[in-house]
């Protein structure tokens, strides 16, 4: 018999694919919106079921951190818990740290804390799993971002924790964290795939595979469609079509070129500036519409490498397609 404080419905079934998650913004994130895709809810319906961390592999700016986002949102948890990897960064800043600054202050005072309670700071899974232990009904939702950034060191050190669901805490007497009645947080990490992951760290984990379409037509289609679910952002549809084309161009230039290819997150910065510049328009500039304004400014936004060209041919609008001024 499952415990009373256990969830027996998996929150993700009720997810719709090619439904829209609006995300509202805040002090982290901005406005933004999520489009479902059937194997995104497929994937967290089995990592939630299966208390397995779901690990999302792909291209940079595809929208992997995304997805825990609009999973925290969708489980009412307000935002993630956020932990960008970077090279120095080891296993234990997840689970907790020792201010030995604060320690050695007090020392010299001589009002060490012999408990070390005061020293001992929370690492983000130690947060999220005290979050349970606060609201038997919060499902914290914890992103481990860039993972690959980090050395073999960081994912083998994470096996035992995630296969044991607890982890302990030495200068705390050996305390032994664990989440409460077995549950476990929604954990989403993600990877560039710029190194590759121990095959035992991976067997840990639920994975998906996010990776755009390789097609040009079906690309160009998924770009605007994700582009469209940004519904703050008001753009004209040739522009939306022009942009997406733009970002397809020069992502091949850099393939052929063998740089790291642009995609969704470069799609959306244009999305995001063709916006604010038809809301901030001066009045001693003459109006350009979101055509004049993505031929002048995407080559800045596309082109990342020094031999590329940036030069671009010039967007000749429609006579059909009206401007926003008219």
């Amino acid at each position: 018999m499952l415990p009373p404080t256990m969830k027996t419905i998996n929150p993700f079934i009720d997810l719709i694919p090619e439904t829209t998650e609006t995300l509202t913004p805040s002090n982290r994130f901005p406005a933004a919106g999520h489009l479902w895709s059937k194997p995104e809810i497929d994937a967290l319906i089995f990592a939630f079921a299966a208390r397995r961390p779901l690990l999302v592999r792909g291209e940079a700016g595809s929208g992997k951190s995304q997805i825990a986002r609009a999973a925290a949102q969708h489980l009412k948890t307000n935002e993630p818990l956020v932990e960008v990897i970077h090279p120095r960064f080891e296993a234990l800043d997840l689970l907790y740290r020792v201010d030995v600054v604060e320690r050695l202050a007090d020392a010299q005072i001589q009002d060490l804390d012999k408990t070390n309670e005061r020293y001992v700071k929370r690492g983000r899974l130690w947060e999220a799993l005290a979050q349970m232990d606060k609201d038997p009904d919060c499902i914290p939702v914890l992103l481990i971002d860039e993972i690959d950034k980090a050395d073999a060191d960081l994912p083998n050190a994470l096996l035992d924790v995630l296969g044991n669901r607890s982890f302990d805490v030495p200068p705390l007497n050996n305390r032994t964290i664990h989440a409460p009645d077995q549950r476990w947080p929604l954990i989403i990490i993600t990877t560039n795939e710029e190194r590759e992951l121990p095959p035992a760290f991976i067997r840990r984990c639920a994975v998906l595979n996010l990776n755009p379409p390789k097609d040009d037509k079906p690309f160009i289609e998924w770009l605007i469609q994700r582009g469209k679910v940004h519904n703050h952002l008001i753009i004209e549809e040739a522009a939306r079509q022009t942009a997406a084309e733009q970002v397809l161009e020069d992502r091949k230039a850099a393939e052929q070129a063998g740089y790291p290819k642009v995609g969704l997150a470069e799609y959306i910065d244009l999305l995001t500036a063709l916006h604010e510049l038809m809301q901030t328009r001066s009045g001693k500039a003459p109006h350009k519409s979101q055509l004049d304004w993505l031929n002048q400014i995407s080559p800045y936004a596309l082109v990342k490498h020094a031999e590329q060209n940036q030069g671009r041919s010039p967007v000749i609008p429609s006579a059909a397609t009206p401007s926003e001024a008219d």
